[in-house]
């Protein structure tokens, strides 16, 4: 009987000290709103597995920042996040095995991003790795065997670097034309990656009127014993 005793005690200590961090992380939100400005590049040259790193002949990137993205913050390490971005795709440049083509990107993106941030590493909080996977739409003022108006499935990871409530952002998508028919033409494929700057704002749970008895609990405790001194 006493051993018996003695298993449930320490099973349930063993519950009680693995539940509970990860009660905390659950709980945990970094911010609420998260806004961001980036830069973009896009690589386009219509070889799925070659060139990526071609940064002369297969990327178009503006000089100024032409990305911009809203995110929303939910639970548990979810978030909705909104992009738009401008690009430009220049002459000499690859673009689906052409070097002449010319023409006027536009992206809009909407991704289901899950973070990892703190659940494995709670003391490095400026590292904050997520992967995302969502829907986006692509317009190409071009006739370089692409249709100007591509759907697309993306899929991708990315990084904050945290500095207070100021990040550097990593970003990187691959890209994946539905029509005229998924993975039936390479043509409406592409990758597209960024890096900026990106700003959280922090989730205010707390009401002046929880000011007591939520945020600093030890203050009714400090009264109390005020109290007992007086008699």
């Amino acid at each position: 009987m006493k051993i018996a005793i003695i298993l449930l005690f320490a099973s349930i200590s063993n519950f009680y000290l693995f539940a509970q961090p990860y009660k905390t992380i659950e709980k945990f939100k970094p911010y609420k709103w998260m806004v961001g400005i980036h830069w973009n590049a896009v690589e386009d040259d219509g070889k799925p597995l070659g060139g990526i790193f071609n940064f002369a002949n297969s990327w178009n990137m503006p000089f100024f920042p032409s990305k911009l993205t809203v995110d929303r913050y939910f639970d548990n390490g979810w978030s909705i996040e909104g992009a738009a971005a401008y690009n430009r795709y220049k002459a000499g440049k690859q673009i689906n095995n052409q070097t002449d083509v010319s023409s006027i990107f536009l992206s809009f993106d909407v991704v289901a991003k899950k973070s990892f941030y703190m659940n494995y590493y709670p003391s490095a909080k400026w590292i904050d790795p997520y992967i995302s996977m969502g829907v986006g739409y692509t317009y190409r003022s071009t006739d370089a065997n692409v249709f100007s108006h591509a759907p697309s499935l993306n899929v991708g990871p990315g990084l904050n670097f945290w500095i207070s409530d100021i990040g550097i952002q990593l970003q990187s998508y691959a890209k994946f034309g539905l029509y005229p028919g998924f993975w039936s033409r390479s043509a409406e494929n592409y990758l597209h990656h960024s890096i900026g700057v990106v700003y959280r704002f922090s989730e205010f749970e707390q009401s002046p009127n929880d000011f007591d008895k939520r945020r600093y609990p030890w203050a009714k405790k400090k009264k109390r014993f005020k109290k007992k001194e007086g008699h």
